[in-house]
């Protein structure tokens, strides 16, 4: 069976997505409250495997975001694709958090992506968007506080990443879909190891 798992857990909620062309839908948890990412992750796996009817070994593919974002939730996400890689002998693929929320975007134009990083900032980027085509960076990456925020945009980021006033643009998917999505255009896969800016940033 040809079915992805994607794990994203770099920003401030969880999200792990299960999508395949034998299931009737793609299936997406998604938890944004307080507890370690790593005492979930395995049971959002399990219940979504669980649902499918499936066993973990049909897994062909996982896909997980490397960062910038979350200290802790970059090492915990990345850890557990290698290990679930491990035990499944299956693919592992691993993308840029900042690229997977531009991912999220829908239709033309530009849009800012963010992560969240240490306290009052973001990791920022622009991406120029292309329909059906795998987003572009239009700038390089930034470090910014969020009182300047509103001064670009339109915005795409977790829901439960504050962005004060910044106008936000309405996402057509999930990041865990996103992560997936990515991975179905055949675009290659960045290094599996942890992407930090300036040293691991708070979180």
């Amino acid at each position: 069976m040809d079915v992805s798992l994607s794990i994203v857990t770099c920003g401030p909620q969880l999200e792990v997505a299960l999508s395949g062309p034998q299931l009737n839908s793609t299936s997406v948890i998604r938890l944004c409250g307080v507890a370690r990412r790593s005492s979930l992750l395995m049971g959002a796996v399990d219940l979504l495997v669980e649902d499918a009817g499936i066993p973990r070994a049909e897994i062909s593919k996982i896909v997980v975001s490397r960062g910038p974002g979350s200290f802790t939730g970059i090492r915990s996400g990345l850890a557990t694709a290698g290990g679930l890689t491990a035990a499944l002998g299956c693919r592992v693929l691993a993308y840029n958090s900042l690229l997977v929320q531009a991912a999220r975007a829908g239709g033309s134009g530009e849009v800012w992506a963010a992560q969240p990083g240490r306290r009052g900032e973001v990791y920022a980027r622009a991406f120029a968007l292309g329909g059906v085509a795998v987003p572009e960076p239009a700038t390089e990456l930034e470090i910014l506080p969020l009182s300047n925020l509103a001064e670009r945009g339109p915005w795409v980021a977790a829901e439960a990443l504050s962005l004060g006033e910044a106008r936000r643009m309405a996402p057509i998917r999930s990041a865990a879909e996103a992560l997936i999505w990515l991975a179905d255009t055949g675009l290659a896969s960045e290094p599996l190891e942890p992407l930090y800016v300036e040293g691991p940033p708070v979180g």
